[in-house]
């Protein structure tokens, strides 16, 4: 569907008489006379941490108004302003509006990859990413994309992600592993900005040179997914990786992979016991919440309080006054 409605909205910028080659030269200048859109710059913190990208959209305003980044990179700032632009597109073209209502919420995951689509495409010429991508998308090609383009790094990630074969992500992460930007592309589930990816085989990308194998993104959850080939790369303080279900552009030897994913499993000192969760880990300390009680390492019974104890010796679950202080043997052995 995104293949359809992008041209669309670029067809549509046309009939309002906008440039689509003016608009990707200088997008702050352009979209603000759109429909009497307010462009303002902002400090970062007035944009929320888990935002893709580094602008917000308030489309219930009169007249619109799109927030920005003011220190952000100027690739990342014309792709974030290009991004909240397609939001407002998506309210004002008819194919595209009638296109998300009839999906589930309004199409509001849909939406997203939409305007970050919509961004590259005008960002990025589509000769120039069919070239880089002739030979298939490796987190190489993804740098090669960047460096040679103007374009921001998040952009070259969605350019990327729409020339997969199969099910999967391109990813941009921090060397610490988490994640700045996640494309992702055919029924691939969103992976949120600030995601910590734990495959333990990134480990030399993120260290500054290359990694290639077989392992399991993260998700916001803290889920690792079914396993994917993943190729890797350091790129200048950043790291692009490349994650495809099937069919790698590299060479990659023929291998089952698990379709299974795989749960948070963690150990509860309050209730004393191991436990595997599919809920989100704590934000705090990003450690998951026990299914029992709640607690994580800095929420003891955070979602709901510790009333027993299990004892070592009897293996009853008793309430608390039968234990002295913290002892897990009770009161009667």
């Amino acid at each position: 569907m995104i293949e359809q409605l992008v041209p669309t909205m670029v067809t549509y910028l046309t009939t309002i008489g906008v440039d689509p080659h003016d608009l990707a030269a200088n997008p702050a200048a352009v979209i603000v006379t759109v429909d009497d859109i307010v462009l303002d710059w902002v400090d970062p913190g007035q944009v929320g941490a888990d935002c893709s990208v580094a602008a917000l959209y308030s489309g219930t305003e009169v007249p619109p108004r799109i927030s920005a980044v003011r220190d952000a990179s100027p690739g990342r700032r014309a792709f974030s302003v290009l991004h909240e632009f397609g939001h407002h597109l998506c309210t004002q073209v008819d194919e595209v509006a009638d296109a998300l209502w009839d999906l589930p919420e309004g199409g509001r995951g849909l939406e997203e990859d939409l305007v970050d689509a919509f961004a590259a495409a005008i960002l990025l010429p589509a000769d120039t990413v069919w070239a880089t991508f002739a030979a298939g998308v490796d987190a190489a090609s993804v740098g090669r994309l960047w460096r040679t383009t103007s374009a921001s790094r998040e952009a070259c990630c969605v350019a990327a992600a729409q020339q997969l074969p199969a099910p999967g992500y391109v990813m941009l992460l921090r060397p610490d592993g988490r994640s700045q930007f996640a494309a992702r592309h055919g029924d691939a589930i969103a992976v949120p900005r600030e995601t910590a990816q734990t495959a333990t085989k990134l480990r030399p990308a993120l260290n500054g040179g290359t990694a290639r194998g077989v392992d399991r993104p993260t998700l916001g959850s803290g889920v690792h997914t079914a396993e994917m080939y993943f190729d890797a790369i350091a790129a200048d303080s950043y790291v692009f990786a490349v994650w495809v279900t099937d069919s790698p552009a590299w060479d990659a030897l023929p291998a089952p992979l698990d379709s299974r994913p795989v749960g948070n499993t963690a150990y509860c000192g309050a209730c004393a016991r191991e436990f595997t969760t599919w809920r989100a880990a704590c934000r705090h300390c990003g450690e998951p919440h026990c299914i029992r009680c709640g607690a994580c390492e800095c929420e003891p019974g955070g979602l709901r309080p510790v009333t027993t104890r299990r004892c070592d010796r009897c293996f009853q679950e008793l309430p608390l006054p039968a234990f002295n202080g913290d002892s897990t043997t009770c009161n009667d052995h």
